[in-house]
């Protein structure tokens, strides 16, 4: 995303963009090819990209401290890629990510949960050799996918404590879903072929038939762009089970997505 338009005028009791986020072109576009995000200057016409963003404010005598949101995420690869720009923490000065898995192999759902609650009781987690105390915090997140571990994540949700602020982004069947949300917005016809497959098979052959559909495939990095599509894309096919987890073709991300688009105005 290109925050670079981001920035805040001197003496304002709030803050607020100095521009707004509007779409370029048709609104009845829903694919990602078709539409990207702009910032709302119609002379310097920018796509919205993170590698973009200036950490230079006006704002008075004080600097706003960034949010900080922290991700465990069970998918190592395409997850982290998504968030690149917020991960690194140099190319925005309202909003850093702390993302933590496992290189190469990831986590499944209950290595999550009990990551998280040893980080919950003890108030402190470590990233790249830095502590962070858990109160530093402004939300916490656990992205996995349904796979074939629906049986886990309903264990897990079932006996969550209600004082556990962990908020469960779970996509059915993967996160690949996503990021198709980002490029495209019709399922049911895209993805009908892959409808027929077991749990264990799913995944992979949704991955493989987005990369057919997308053009380019599902670049994570370049999904952020279209963050505002896959949003509302991801909430108009939403739905969930009498467990709280995500239908087939179904994911939570538009909630993490909000959040981080509130976060960064």
């Amino acid at each position: 995303m290109d925050f670079s338009k981001f920035s805040y005028k001197k003496d304002d009791s709030e803050q607020e963009p100095k521009a707004s986020i509007c779409y370029r072109g048709n609104e009845e576009h829903t694919n990602a090819e078709d539409r990207q995000i702009d910032v709302g200057d119609s002379e310097t016409n920018n796509v919205i990209t993170p590698s973009n963003l200036s950490p230079n404010y006006q704002k008075g005598d004080s600097f706003r401290e960034p949010s900080l949101l922290f991700i465990i995420s069970g998918g190592e690869k395409r997850e982290r890629d998504f968030l690149k720009e917020l991960i690194i923490g140099k190319k925005s000065s309202v909003l850093r990510v702390l993302f933590l898995s496992e290189e190469k192999q990831g986590l499944l759902p209950f290595q999550m949960q009990e990551k998280w609650q040893k980080i919950r009781k003890e108030g402190k987690f470590i990233i790249d050799d830095q502590t962070y105390n858990l109160e530093e915090i402004d939300e916490v997140f656990l992205l996995t996918d349904v796979d074939d571990f629906y049986d886990q994540l309903q264990d897990i949700l079932s006996s969550k404590a209600m004082d556990d602020s962990g908020r469960w982004i779970i996509s059915n069947p993967c996160f690949e879903i996503w990021l198709y949300y980002c490029y495209k917005n019709d399922p049911d016809e895209d993805l009908a072929c892959v409808k027929s497959f077991s749990p264990v098979e799913l995944s992979k052959k949704l991955k493989y038939r987005c990369n057919e559909i997308v053009k380019g495939g599902l670049n994570g990095i370049r999904a952020f762009g279209y963050i505002n599509n896959g949003i509302k894309n991801s909430k108009e096919h939403y739905a969930e089970d009498a467990n709280g987890i995500p239908v087939l073709f179904a994911t939570q991300m538009h909630e993490m997505a909000q959040c981080m688009i509130d976060k960064l105005k």
